[in-house]
């Protein structure tokens, strides 16, 4: 559903720290700047290419961009002078809703000559120095009430919504302390799938807790979980950015064989030790109650997200907007074209909003798409693979396909769709 590789970096060297880099406050300088600072805080290929492409030309600069989840190439060429190639190494992006509101703001007003281009370096670089939105104990404590209200939203009980509340504070203690650990980041989907289906495994066996196991599981390791990229990825591809979706939907894949290993070598182990899996089914839970999960879990995304205490209303908007759609949607017409219908309305909403509040579609985006991204289905059908279940594990994957084509064909149709004439000013 969604992924907290997103969300995890390892701290990048400044250009200002590389030797016989551009001046910040050149033009030159401060495109390179914005482009490294708007993939950073997650913009996606396409959006990132529109916006430096906007901003040069604003500049009387000409561009070519480049963008891939781990590097940016840019050929610039200026008014008076020999084009020249750069190539920014970046990490594949932390997704930090309020540090891209207030880039994308810097960029827009250079564009619109309200800021010089120095100035707009000089805002880069107080945006990149902030410190960190919200304390370690609020991050991972965001994880448990996300990984319990989508354990209730999985029509999960009480016990289940417990295990899973425990499991997702465990997963944000462990993605917290690989801020500071590479190797451990880079073992960090594994790892928590390992401790995850260890403690769903042992609740029953042990503590004689009644718990649906793959309910568990998937509702605490959601965060982990690389929907969210699975459908930008599906988008880079459907815009031809055909480099960059590749590349973007294989980091996907590694993600999610990394969590299918660790859940397999876990069940291997509990096997060794006699423990047996749980097979119990769910019973249907009221709406409301899952309607009111769904709300809760918006508001713990905003911290996740690093995104402001007041635009605490805008997550619950797309995220309810999008739930409430995809339940009736998909009862009327079936997941795909539930999906479809729900990614038109999260894609309209985020256009209108973007134009009216002067906030960044992603603060739309994401929390809506949230909900609706098949990050637990691509997960159940990578584990049926790992488990030499064949079959089910391609069926599974042909859902996962139809379903994340459905939601890009949905926003890329919003995106179609004329706004009345005063309100339609782009921004880039």
């Amino acid at each position: 559903m969604s992924q907290l590789s997103d969300m995890h970096i390892t701290e990048q060297r400044s250009l200002d720290a590389i030797p016989n880099s551009p001046d910040r406050n050149k033009p030159l300088g401060f495109i390179l700047r914005l482009a490294k600072a708007l993939h950073t805080y997650g913009l996606t290929a396409y959006e990132l290419e529109q916006t430096i492409n906007g901003c040069a030309e604003a500049m009387g600069y000409g561009v070519q961009c480049m963008s891939l989840p781990t590097s940016i190439s840019l050929t610039i060429f200026p008014p008076d002078g020999e084009p020249s190639t750069y190539l920014i190494r970046v990490s594949p992006g932390e997704v930090n809703v309020e540090r891209l509101r207030k880039t994308t703001q810097v960029a827009r007003h250079v564009i619109n000559g309200e800021l010089n281009t120095q100035q707009g370096a000089e805002h880069l670089k107080k945006i990149a120095s902030t410190g960190q939105d919200y304390p370690n104990w609020v991050i991972a404590l965001a994880f448990s009430v996300v990984s319990t209200c989508i354990a209730r939203i999985f029509s999960g009980g009480l016990n289940e919504m417990a295990v899973s509340a425990a499991i997702g504070l465990i997963v944000g203690m462990i993605a917290i302390a690989s801020r500071t650990r590479p190797m451990l980041d880079h073992l960090l989907p594994a790892i928590c799938a390992f401790v995850a289906t260890s403690i769903a495994l042992s609740m029953e066996q042990w503590f004689g807790v009644s718990i649906t196991t793959s309910v568990v599981v998937i509702s605490g390791l959601i965060i982990l979980l690389p929907g969210l990229s699975l459908t930008i990825a599906l988008a880079e591809l459907a815009t031809q950015n055909l480099v960059s979706g590749t590349a973007r939907l294989s980091g996907t894949v590694t993600t999610f064989i990394q969590l299918a290993f660790g859940s397999a070598l876990a069940a291997e182990f509990a096997s060794q030790l006699g423990l047996q899996v749980s097979h119990a089914a769910v019973s249907p839970v009221e709406f409301w109650s899952v309607w009111l999960a769904a709300a809760v879990a918006a508001l713990a995304l905003v911290p996740l997200f690093s995104a402001r205490k007041q635009d605490s209303g805008w997550f619950l908007l797309a995220a309810l907007s999008a739930f409430t759609m995809v339940h009736f949607a998909s009862l009327a017409m079936g997941p795909s074209l539930g999906a479809f219908a729900v990614a038109i309305t999260v894609g309209l909403i985020a256009k209108l909003v973007t134009r009216f509040f002067d906030i960044p579609g992603a603060m739309i985006m994401m929390p809506g798409f949230i909900i609706l991204v098949p990050g637990a289905v691509g997960y159940r059908s990578i584990l049926a693979l790992v488990e030499k279940d064949v079959v089910a594990g391609l069926s599974t994957a042909f859902e996962v396909a139809v379903i994340g084509i459905s939601l890009v064909a949905g926003f890329l149709l919003s995106s179609l769709v004329p706004l009345p004439k005063d309100i339609s000013k782009d921004h880039y």
